[in-house]
């Protein structure tokens, strides 16, 4: 399993060296090389079966109960309930606000962290740069709707997640608004039925030469004429992330946007045609899905910090495959009726179930850590924060933030599973719902990231 990771630690001297490049070709290459060690390499060695199903902890990872479940369920709903119902003052609030956070602490074996204060606050900050960022993204476009705002605000919780990590306070910049902006509105563009397969390259043609060079069009070619007022909006948002960084001091933010974009364009060999008999294989899409889900990472840390260090793209690297996978694992049932193919879908039609794809991704998250202990100085602090040894263990606010983050994905890996019963045999779709702490008949009409995007727009942070 950390035999990639060995290849990079060797040689600890090019741990903290900047990842800077002469040209973009330069940047581009380097990302694909660290991208083989790091995600493809990895993830071929991962265990095709779910972890231990002993009722013991296992890489923080419980065995649940079903009476354990229902109980954490109930107190979900109850949790749920008074938020949504019941009118509460400040400090009621907060105490409620104090039990979310030890229940899930309790759930997920997160050893606890006395600021909760800290957690809090943290959690406010978030809540109110989203709802900057709808208030923005309205003003900016009033024909925007809820559903586009909510895409792009998931792109925003990642990047507050940076500020957090980096220990800077949390501002809505223009670079982070233009950034989160493009998700909608270039996926809207290059997933529409209603735009041709040439237009679509002819955009994507010019996007790339406004992303890498800064170039501008008087005017948009004439096949695209009547797609220019969409065009226009994805050209206004690279106008916001150059107001924040200047193309001549920050090259490398502008070959992360370029690298991404054609990571994007790269995902359409992703879809199988019917017509002129057009397959994938699986080689194909593994090595996509772990170019695009990096590169949205590494484009997002240089929007905050303007550079990357070569351990900072190691991690992103690996953690941008795992994301990638789940929102694949999420998006199954859409992939398959548009003839989409991930290692999910691509796994279904080769007449496969489910179970090994999802047991290494969950172990993939499991060894998070292992990715972890190569980024800065934590390499002396994650192995000793496996399981509370007691229930006054403490560690500390990044500590608490890595392994609770990690949580929180394995349960969106939960959620997704819990809607795909078809797609997995009786045995592992079992094991599957002992390893999540919330019953998969409660868990599969939960929508996680939605109830949170309910709770922020409603200030009830």
């Amino acid at each position: 399993m950390t035999r990639a990771y060995l290849k990079m630690t060797d040689n600890t001297s090019n741990n903290n060296k900047l990842f800077t490049f002469n040209s973009y070709d330069e940047f581009k290459q380097e990302c694909l090389r660290m991208n083989n060690e790091n995600t493809i390499d990895i993830w071929n060695q991962l265990p095709i079966e779910l972890p231990s199903s002993k009722k013991s902890s296992t890489n923080n990872v419980k065995y649940f109960t079903r009476r354990q479940q229902h109980r954490y369920g109930r107190k979900l709903k109850y949790y749920a309930t008074c938020c949504l119902l019941l009118k509460k003052t400040q400090k009621k609030r907060k105490k409620l606000r104090t039990k979310i956070f030890h229940l899930y602490d309790e759930m997920f074996n997160v050893p606890h962290m006395e600021q909760n204060d800290c957690l809090v606050e943290m959690c406010q900050q978030v809540a109110q740069k989203t709802r900057e960022f709808i208030s923005k993204g309205e003003l900016y476009d009033s024909s925007i709707d809820m559903d586009e705002l909510f895409q792009a605000a998931r792109n925003i919780w990642f990047l507050c997640g940076l500020y957090i990590r980096l220990d800077r306070k949390m501002y809505l910049t223009d670079a982070v608004f233009g950034y989160s902006m493009l998700y909608p509105y270039t996926d809207n563009f290059t997933d529409s039925n209603d735009i041709t397969k040439e237009c679509k390259q002819e955009f994507a043609k010019i996007f790339f030469q406004r992303l890498l060079y800064g170039e501008e069009y008087a005017a948009v070619p004439e096949s695209l004429k009547l797609l220019s007022d969409r065009i226009k909006k994805i050209f206004d948002m690279v106008k916001f992330i150059e107001n924040d960084w200047p193309r001549e001091s920050y090259k490398e933010v502008y070959y992360g946007l370029a690298y991404i974009h054609e990571s994007q364009v790269r995902s359409t060999q992703q879809h199988a045609c019917s017509e002129d008999g057009y397959q994938p294989t699986m080689e194909l899409i593994e090595e996509i899905s772990a170019q695009k889900g990096p590169a949205s990472m590494l484009a997002g840390w240089l929007l905050v910090e303007g550079h990357l260090t070569y351990e900072k793209t190691a991690f992103l690297e690996y953690f941008g495959f795992g994301i990638q996978l789940v929102d694949d694992l999420q998006d199954v049932k859409v992939d398959l009726k548009n003839n989409h193919r991930t290692i999910f879908t691509q796994t279904i039609t080769d007449g496969h179930m489910l179970d090994e794809p999802t047991a290494k991704l969950i172990h993939y998250f499991y060894h998070g850590k292992t990715a972890y202990a190569v980024f800065e100085d934590t390499k002396q602090q994650i192995d000793s924060v496996t399981v509370p040894t007691n229930e006054h263990s403490t560690i500390t606010f990044e500590q608490y933030t890595f392994l609770s983050t990690m949580s929180g994905v394995l349960m969106l890996i939960f959620e997704a599973a819990s809607k795909l019963k078809q797609y997995y045999s009786k045995k592992c779709y079992h094991h599957l719902s002992h390893l999540s702490p919330i019953p998969f008949r409660q868990l599969k009409h939960m929508q996680i990231e939605r109830r949170i995007w309910y709770f922020i727009r409603h200030q009830w942070f």
